[in-house]
């Protein structure tokens, strides 16, 4: 099977277990209720926790093939195994989960035909061993995260909400589309507007390789299409890791704060930040929230709590 590589975000690039940013912070600025939601796929947590919050739908795209596989193991494993189960399989914290393939057999009864066949060769790639599998490179390593999964995501905080979690995901269909965010506006396989679109960290990967003098006009112009699947009223968000995160390197364009401004200038959209305690200890991660303003799109902007 294809070695995934951690260097890049490509459409076979290594699964997340779990957020890397705090879902259940951000989510607690927003209104998703009976909302329709575009989001990142990821670990699933962002659609998890969405639908926790009463999404009316959520849907997933990523860039990353392997997305979709992660999600349904995470669902399948949600509805299957008790709240205790689950944090043994996918860890209490950012680096001690087990994937024990005896849970596994008891989350695969309701996985597809094709995500069994996937994660079955992984198991017997590594001997059936889930520690193993588990820091393998089909996996991100994210152990420098210090912030407990229970923290980052509501639909752990506890027994009950993970029971309360399960009632509700029970009866939604799940969907995850492998697309490029450069490709939201004009996909067929995407239907419809949303209210709200969740890109996580996404931006802050797109402006590597791009030269400053463009910085301004990639961002913008990824926003702007970005915005096509916006419904009047609706908005888009992005992640920011505190400043203190990067411990010395460069502040991804995205996130700072003077490009932001910059952007801003452009007029096209309005922006709000939402600060809240960040995923390493005494530091404040952020949401950078975008909607369009009121002089071009002629619509009311929506409110943020």
């Amino acid at each position: 099977m294809h070695r995934p590589s951690h260097h890049k975000m490509t459409s076979k690039a290594p699964m997340y277990i779990y957020a890397t940013e705090m879902v259940s912070a951000y989510y607690n600025c927003l209104n998703l209720r009976r909302k329709r939601v575009l989001s990142i796929t990821g670990s699933g947590d962002q659609i998890i926790n969405a639908y926790l919050r009463g999404a009316k739908e959520v849907i997933g795209f990523d860039i990353n093939q392997y997305a979709s596989s992660i999600l349904e193991l995470k669902i399948s494993a949600l509805i299957n195994l008790n709240y205790f189960e689950f944090l043994n399989f996918f860890g209490n914290s950012m680096d001690n989960g087990t994937l024990d393939f005896k849970l596994y057999s008891k989350v695969k009864k309701d996985l597809s035909n094709k995500t069994h066949k996937f994660f079955l060769a992984l198991y017997k790639e590594f001997d059936y061993n889930g520690k193993r599998l588990i820091k393998s490179d089909y996996f991100r390593e994210r152990s420098s995260i210090k912030v407990a999964p229970i923290k980052i995501n509501t639909y752990l905080k506890d027994e009950e909400s993970y029971l309360y979690c399960r009632d509700i995901i029970k009866g939604k269909k799940f969907q995850s589309l492998t697309l490029d965010i450069n490709d939201i506006a004009v996909s067929n396989s995407l239907r419809g507007k949303f209210d709200i679109i969740n890109l996580s960290n996404v931006l802050n990967y797109l402006t590597g390789n791009t030269k400053s003098e463009d910085i301004i006009k990639t961002l913008t112009s990824v926003m702007r299409n970005v915005s096509k699947r916006l419904k009047p009223h609706g908005l888009f968000f992005y992640y920011s890791y505190s400043p203190h995160g990067f411990q010395g390197y460069k502040i991804p364009p995205a996130s700072q704060l003077e490009v932001i401004d910059e952007i801003k200038k452009v007029g096209y959209f309005e922006v709000v930040f939402k600060k809240f305690s960040g995923v390493s200890f005494k530091t404040f991660d952020r949401v950078n929230l975008f909607k369009k303003s009121e002089n071009k799109s002629g619509n009311p902007t929506p409110k943020i709590k």
